[in-house]
């Protein structure tokens, strides 16, 4: 066994690494690669939390339910110095967060995981994509006529978040606003957030709890075909999902199909900057385009790190981790590694292991909202391929802005220039 700590590895002039680093975090490539030749399972000298970065070791980590908990208090149930202030606020103005999905083990977990997927079934999910191309063409058209746009904001964020309002089965399609609940949220699951700033942003997370528990409250008066409507009145044995639970993972479900869905489109339009040659390849051939979508996925992994507690002293790669110790699995790292994925961060269409990717994570917790996630980017990129030809950043580097939040990568800022075809 090994003390992770020796020698550990630096990058960028800074030593040792930490992903408390906000740079780190908005280019973490560098640490990933040199963390996994050098130290794959490594201490956080910030966090204290212990970094897994080889494809072997996160894959064993996400299906290990048993020495590996999900209870972690970092995310939605999260634990803090103001802990009892935000409760309070919680219970008040909106309903105390309650860990149902991501932050849950079993058994209780099998019974909320099978109430969703009643909703989220195939053809439930199919039924969204014929309004996600209505949606997608419209954004564009907003700007087809323009010499750039900001593609972030313009298409990237909007484009899952008017998904979501088909989710609820609402007309308030007032973006700004959920744009707005979507960055408070994300914010508010990071591990590393100022107990100042919790206590600002928790008003802003139970204003979004009113507005959710309002539609409920619609739904289950007025039961109509909406994905909402089909999880509110969805049972097993008989019972169905109190408002608090109901919340609790509308309010999971808001989180990752918004930033995580809009990083990945930012992506992928990056990658298509890059490799220009791609966008005939994927406007040719469905295949290719599904080929393009799943490298997307891999190689800029919205998703890019999940938490689990120790509950029992253990051991990954001959490290020994102490029971109550924090783990990061870093689904961007594992994605890389040469060892699974030769030539790790080019496009490779013809890839014959590209689904293997841990970017919905693997096992019982695999992403509930994976299949609807992959079809927003699959009718994305062929709206955006058709339309358009010759993708090009504008403005130099300046084109190019990443996320600095914890839990995912990817730009928030992409000045696009293109042609019409």
């Amino acid at each position: 066994m090994s003390d992770t700590l020796a020698e550990a590895p630096a990058t960028g002039g800074k030593c040792p690494i930490t992903f408390t680093d906000p740079d780190t975090r908005k280019c973490p490539f560098p640490a990933y690669h040199a963390l996994r030749e050098e130290h794959p399972v490594y201490k956080d000298p910030v966090s204290g939390n212990y970094v897994l970065t080889r494809y072997e070791d996160v894959r064993k980590a996400v299906m290990n339910n048993k020495t590996l908990s999900c209870k972690t208090g970092i995310i939605q149930t999260r634990k803090s110095s103001v802990s009892e202030e935000v409760d309070r606020i919680f219970r008040e103005t909106g309903y105390l967060p309650m860990d149902t999905l991501v932050t849950n083990d079993p058994p209780s977990h099998k019974m909320y995981r099978t109430l969703v997927d009643k909703a989220f079934t195939r053809d439930k999910v199919l039924s969204l994509e014929p309004n996600i191309e209505v949606t997608a063409n419209a954004l564009i058209d907003r700007f087809i006529d323009k010499p750039e746009v900001e593609f972030f904001d313009e298409f990237a964020m909007r484009l899952p978040l008017t998904v979501f309002t088909d989710i609820l089965g609402v007309t308030d399609r007032d973006i700004d606003k959920f744009k707005r609940w979507n960055d408070v949220s994300l914010e508010s699951s990071n591990p590393a957030l100022d107990p100042q700033r919790e206590l600002e942003i928790v008003p802003q997370v139970t204003e979004l709890h009113r507005y959710l528990a309002k539609n409920v409250e619609r739904v289950r008066a007025d039961p109509d075909d909406s994905l909402l409507s089909t999880l509110v009145h969805a049972e097993v044995d008989g019972r169905s999902l109190d408002m608090r639970e109901l919340i609790s993972i509308l309010f999971l479900l808001f989180l990752a199909g918004g930033e995580t869905t809009a990083n990945a489109l930012a992506g992928g339009i990056k990658l298509l900057i890059d490799r220009p040659e791609l966008a005939d390849e994927i406007r040719s051939s469905d295949a290719k385009l599904d080929a393009f979508v799943e490298e997307t996925l891999r190689i800029m992994a919205p998703a890019t790190v999940m938490f689990r507690r120790v509950t029992a002293d253990m051991e990954i790669g001959g490290v020994a981790i102490p029971e109550g110790s924090i783990i990061e699995t870093r689904f961007g790292a594992a994605n890389i590694d040469p060892s699974m994925f030769p030539d790790p961060e080019q496009v490779d269409l013809e890839r014959p292991n590209m689904r293997s990717h841990l970017t919905f994570g693997a096992g019982i917790h695999m992403c509930i909202g994976n299949q609807l996630a992959r079809g927003e980017m699959r009718i994305a990129f062929k709206a955006l391929v058709n339309r358009m030809k010759n993708f090009r950043a504008t403005r130099g580097e300046d084109s190019y802005d990443y996320t600095t939040t914890y839990v995912a990568f990817g730009l928030k800022r992409l000045w696009l220039g293109f042609d019409k075809r």
